[in-house]
């Protein structure tokens, strides 16, 4: 036990250390700096180098000359070109609807089916293989299970409805009934990844909390909604953090399967770049949309910031 020796004036002196509220300033050894190395380098060459070379294309004129990449510059003339773009507009319309439709089915259909199984200890070890399975699935392997299910003219439903002799769709070959289609792709392909999450999240939660609530009366519905989901609230939020980064890059299952068409109804952003740069060979404009796009999330995560910020000084004010 140790013990505090009292003051010439008889009080007790506190033992030395750092005022309270003050951080202790580390200093970086050799390893700590050799530790760091790795991925500065990686940041670097795949990070820093890749962006700089993505915004000198921005505002750039970019021709291909003997396998050399040759610029000019144009200053903001690439974007500029972004407001008189035909397809564009509709591009980002069918990227938004894509992308709200696919997070917010996956998140919802993920969380619940976490907490559902988890209150349903006997179909546990089941339900977890079964539902894992989608998700280890490459994309393309996705498309072409989906494709032999869903095309106008060898999909195995558009057999079955004709074998029940009820009409046939036309599924990925009708603009609305093809966006339907690549979302329920997406939903079914990554919903297992947020079911994870989420059920990892859940095998934190205190039983003597959960406990606590029954005995005061909680019901289940009323546990579920006021004491389990806000406590595995930063699981979930990181879950659609990240289905809202994979929605709006994704590309594999829409390329495969319906190629951006029919007429434009499944081009999304990333398609719409693809497009750009390796059919149309428009280098800079194609990196002006992929400025754009960055920035356009630059925007929208510091608003995320801001708001949790303002959120936590209001509850910590409250409290």
């Amino acid at each position: 036990m140790t013990t505090v020796a009292p003051s010439r004036g008889g009080t007790a002196t506190s033992p030395a250390g750092p005022a309270p509220g003050r951080r202790r300033h580390r200093r970086f050894s050799g390893f700590g700096l050799l530790a760091v190395l790795p991925f500065a380098l990686f940041l670097i060459i795949f990070g820093i180098y890749p962006m700089i070379q993505l915004i000198m294309m921005s505002v750039s004129d970019v021709e291909l000359l003997q396998g050399r990449f040759a610029f000019r510059p144009v200053g903001v003339d690439n974007f500029a070109r972004l407001a008189s773009d035909p397809d564009l507009g509709q591009v980002v319309g069918v990227t938004v609807i894509f992308v709200i439709a696919a997070v917010v089915l996956t998140v919802g259909l993920g969380t619940a089916l976490a907490v559902l199984l988890d209150r349903a200890p006997f179909m546990r070890r089941i339900a977890r293989r079964v539902l894992i399975w989608p998700t280890v699935i490459a994309p393309v392997v996705v498309s072409v299970v989906w494709l032999l299910l869903l095309s106008p003219t060898i999909g195995m439903i558009n057999k079955v409805l004709l074998a029940l002799g009820l009409p046939q769709q036309g599924w990925i070959g009708e603009p609305v009934g093809a966006l339907l289609a690549i979302i329920v792709v997406d939903v079914w392909h990554w919903t297992p990844l947020v079911f994870l999450l989420v059920y990892t999240a859940l095998q934190g939660v205190d039983a003597e909390v959960l406990e606590a609530a029954r005995v005061d009366g909680a019901t289940e519905v009323k546990l579920i909604m006021q004491v389990v989901l806000p406590m595995i609230k930063p699981a979930v939020l990181a879950a659609a953090a990240i289905r809202l980064v994979m929605s709006v890059k994704a590309f594999d299952e829409m390329y495969l399967l319906t190629h951006g068409g029919p007429n434009n109804a499944t081009n999304l952003i990333s398609l719409h770049i693809r497009t750009v740069f390796f059919d149309r060979l428009e280098f800079g404009y194609g990196a002006a949309i992929g400025v754009a796009v960055l920035l356009c999330f630059a925007i929208l995560g510091s608003g995320v910031v801001l708001a949790r910020r303002a959120l936590a000084r209001r509850e910590d004010v409250d409290a």
